[in-house]
């Protein structure tokens, strides 16, 4: 057979699918740039999508860590070296928000008409616009109270919170346990006609004039004088002065309780406590402030300056005046002192106020009392004491005399409260509350509070 025979058989005999396995077994050379080309742009596309998908994850994750961890920490207050974070200020403002609520649904609990309730949900939403600065003022001053307290080797031991704690529960339980007082029947009696100063002439009542004819002339009325109103219309003597003043009682201590009655009540509180370590920490800090007060005031003398006072504390100055006339037109001045302690402003109290030492009220006060210029037994003129204003009467004064307890109390109250107000103003103390972090603690600490007071409102107003 011939080569070409052979060659014919040879073709024939072959698999039409070996020329393309032989040809896939040596790729040609734009196969191969080809291939490499592939798979160059999904190596590329896969880093791509994965680099996305990293940038994603890390803004995700960053933005994470700067709302948890990050940016809470900042601090809003730096206080003798010791930062105030925000996370920390959000914390306190959150206890003070939630105070409120319970002082709302209280109100509502109550059944108070639903204009009290609605002005109840008003401030806790207005509260937001002075709360967060008030807070931060008084974490700057625990803050102060610490420092001080570090500085004087004072501090705290977990036995004293117990001890605060059971007084605080003795007090307490002696408060539920007091006798109920039975009801007596009283008998009122008919009033009587308020006997008038001597020398008292009641505004005569206007009578209507008849009409003039239109065509005669208008007569022009002789000018008459214009009282003062502030000048006394009759004389009055001087109110009767007491030889003592009526002693102050303070309440006596309830006894503390015994370790298994305060183990069984600590355990009741424990359990209506949404933290106790935030519990126990308020007290410590009331402890700390006592502390620090006691320090600061350990040298206050027992004996000095002291004078026998009568006061009428106002909002006013004209309500001061008014009493004045008051006094002037011969009103008790006990009947205006019970008036005026119906409405107490910033704690003063009014009427008599017994022997007070030199010290142990406000500047402004010790500066009338105690000046040779201000008379005996005559009402002063009003004048201002921080956001009110008082009048006084000196019934004696002495060049030294004892001090009493109160007298003690109130003198270091106003010493601590003086070094504390100087002590905020140290160029160590730094606020740095910036209005973002201040929004994010408003938000945080309100959440689910406004919506819940919204509701109460429409209920109430139902």
């Amino acid at each position: 057979m011939s080569r070409e025979g052979i060659d014919n058989v040879g073709r024939r005999g072959r698999r039409p699918g070996d020329a393309a396995q032989a040809s896939a077994a040596r790729p040609t050379a734009r196969a191969l740039s080809r291939r490499a080309r592939e798979q160059l742009q999904r190596r590329i596309l896969f880093a791509s999508a994965g680099a996305v998908g990293l940038l994603a994850l890390s803004i995700v994750g960053f933005g994470a860590v700067k709302e948890l961890l990050w940016f809470p920490a900042q601090p809003v207050a730096v206080v003798f070296g010791d930062s105030i974070t925000l996370r920390g200020y959000t914390d306190a403002l959150t206890d003070q928000m939630r105070q409120l609520q319970a002082q709302v649904a209280q109100a509502s609990n109550n059944g108070q008409n639903p204009n009290a309730i609605s002005g109840s949900v008003d401030k806790l939403i207005n509260a937001q616009e002075t709360l967060p600065e008030d807070v931060l003022d008084q974490q700057i001053e625990q803050s102060v109270i610490a420092h001080e307290a570090k500085v004087r080797g004072l501090s705290v031991q977990p036995s004293d919170i117990d001890n605060r704690v059971n007084q605080l529960l003795a007090d307490q339980r002696a408060v539920l346990n007091a006798p109920t007082p039975t009801p007596t029947s009283t008998f009122t009696p008919r009033p009587t006609a308020t006997e008038l100063p001597e020398g008292f002439v009641p505004t005569p009542t206007a009578t209507p004039s008849p009409t003039q004819d239109p065509n005669l002339p208008t007569p022009v009325p002789s000018p008459t004088a214009t009282l003062d109103p502030l000048t006394p219309t009759v004389t009055r003597t001087p109110f009767p002065t007491r030889e003592t003043s009526t002693p102050v009682t303070t309440a006596t201590p309830a006894p503390t309780l015994l370790p298994d009655e305060f183990q069984k009540a600590y355990d009741t509180v424990k359990s209506a406590l949404k933290s106790e370590s935030t519990y126990r920490a308020s007290v410590a800090q009331q402890l700390l402030r006592d502390k620090v007060k006691d320090a600061l005031g350990a040298d206050l003398p027992t004996h000095g300056p002291r004078a026998h006072v009568l006061r009428l504390a106002t909002s006013t100055k004209d309500e001061a005046r008014v009493a004045i006339i008051q006094l002037a037109q011969g009103f008790p001045v006990e009947t205006i002192a019970d008036d005026a302690n119906a409405h107490p402003v910033e704690g003063r109290t009014s009427g008599d106020l017994g022997w007070v030492a030199k010290g142990a009220e406000s500047p402004e006060f010790d500066d009338m009392v105690f000046s040779s210029d201000t008379p005996l037994n005559d009402w002063t003129d009003p004048f201002p004491v921080g956001n009110h204003f008082e009048v006084i009467s000196i019934v004696e004064r002495q060049d030294d005399g004892p001090y009493d307890g109160l007298n003690t109390s109130k003198m270091k109250d106003r010493r601590f409260n003086e070094w504390l107000a100087q002590a905020k103003q140290s160029t160590e103390i730094i606020r740095d509350l910036s209005p973002q972090e201040r929004q994010w603690a408003v938000d945080r600490a309100s959440k689910g509070i406004f919506s819940t007071s919204n509701d109460t409102r429409g209920g109430a107003a139902r």
